[in-house]
């Protein structure tokens, strides 16, 4: 039987980089869920997406320069583990995940006692992938993979559950979208438990407009690599 999660130890990361388009919508979209704890890191943004958050009772991280998804990413798990959360989740800011699905996580976190959830777009039939963004992924995922002791399905899913244990252990030392692939396999060293679960995501032209791209991707193999081999 399923117990129901106090949602005042829950916080919600949300590393943003000029989401003015779409970040009251995504904000408002978590608070009709129940959240209420919510950190935006505004990773240097050039446009006004401090001001539009900064209309909203949440915190607002900013760094004073774009360091990168990885970075932004880490100041929230710090922000989480100084504030005594028990839970983070981390979401992406450009709208393309659904809060409502941050139940789901949540189950199987509680269903598997994992450390970590990963929110996986690709066991969800209904979803309408984008087939650029499978290629990138499939090879994304062989890579990361070769490094793990688990196969994972969606290794480059920004949208992740950590409890206390993986918020205080968790020091990602990439800045850049490479973090999605250390965290899992730093992880595993740690003796993380991660599991996933099946989500649905909403690609729109400007989300396809944001994340990781093959330049990226080149980034983040190398980095991955330099990380595994000189850490």
């Amino acid at each position: 039987m399923k117990t129901s999660i106090n949602k005042a130890h829950i916080l919600i990361i949300l590393p943003a980089y000029n989401e003015a388009q779409v970040i009251e919508k995504v904000l408002l979209d978590i608070q009709r869920e129940g959240y209420s704890n919510i950190c935006v890191i505004d990773d240097g943004s050039s446009d006004n997406t401090s001001e539009i958050v900064q209309k909203f009772d949440i915190n607002l991280l900013t760094h004073p320069i774009n360091r990168g998804a990885g970075a932004a990413v880490q100041t929230g798990i710090t922000f989480a583990r100084n504030n005594d959360f028990q839970y983070a989740i981390l979401i992406d800011s450009d709208g393309q995940h659904l809060p409502a699905d941050i139940e789901n996580l949540f189950n199987k976190m509680q269903e598997t006692n994992a450390d970590i959830v990963i929110g996986n777009r690709f066991y969800n039939t209904e979803n309408d992938v984008p087939r650029k963004r499978i290629t990138y992924n499939k090879i994304a995922n062989a890579f990361t993979n070769f490094f793990c002791k688990k196969n994972y399905a969606d290794t480059q899913s920004g949208f992740r559950l950590l409890n206390r244990r993986a918020i205080e252990k968790i020091n990602l030392k990439n800045d850049d979208f490479g973090f999605c692939s250390e965290m899992i396999i730093s992880s595993e060293k740690l003796n993380l438990h991660i599991e996933d679960t099946p989500i649905r995501v909403l690609y729109t032209e400007y989300s396809m407009n944001k994340g990781q791209n093959l330049r990226e991707g080149v980034r983040t193999a190398r980095s991955i690599l330099w990380g595994v081999l000189f850490e």
